[in-house]
């Protein structure tokens, strides 16, 4: 009798399934997790580029502005976007004897986190160029 519960113990797979998903499932949602991080890393890499722009407008209109009133005022327009170092320079470029550019260039860090890795810091950045009037 008991050979019989053994036989028909191991013909059972009711359980497989849900030994599969214990397997797989810690694996998959660490990976999923680190996708949406990942994908909110580029959101908030768009939301600084977007804060820049907006304010290296004003070097248009006034070509003597620091640096560090960029900053301050890019930061101000990036509520809740979790950027840590904001460095910003401004380079003046001459293009041809009475035009000029100046180029903003920024770069930060940003922290990624997934589950069962240790934080791991990206140094992310980029430029733009602003068109200056030209001088007569």
């Amino acid at each position: 009798m008991n050979g019989g519960r053994l036989k028909h113990l191991a013909g059972d797979r009711s359980g497989a399934t849900a030994l599969e998903f214990a397997i797989v499932a810690p694996v998959f949602i660490a990976l999923l997790l680190g996708v949406f991080n990942f994908g909110y890393a580029l959101y908030c890499g768009a939301a600084v580029r977007h804060a820049i722009q907006q304010s290296s407008r004003t070097l248009m209109f006034n070509p003597s502005t620091t640096a560090a009133v960029l900053k301050s005022t890019a930061v101000g327009k990036l509520v809740a976007v979790p950027v840590n170092n904001l460095a910003i320079t401004i380079v003046t470029e001459t293009i041809t004897a009475n035009e000029q550019i100046k180029r903003v260039n920024w770069t930060y860090d940003y922290m990624v986190y997934v589950p069962g890795m240790p934080s791991q810091s990206l140094q992310m950045g980029s430029s733009l160029v602003v068109p200056l009037p030209p001088s007569n």
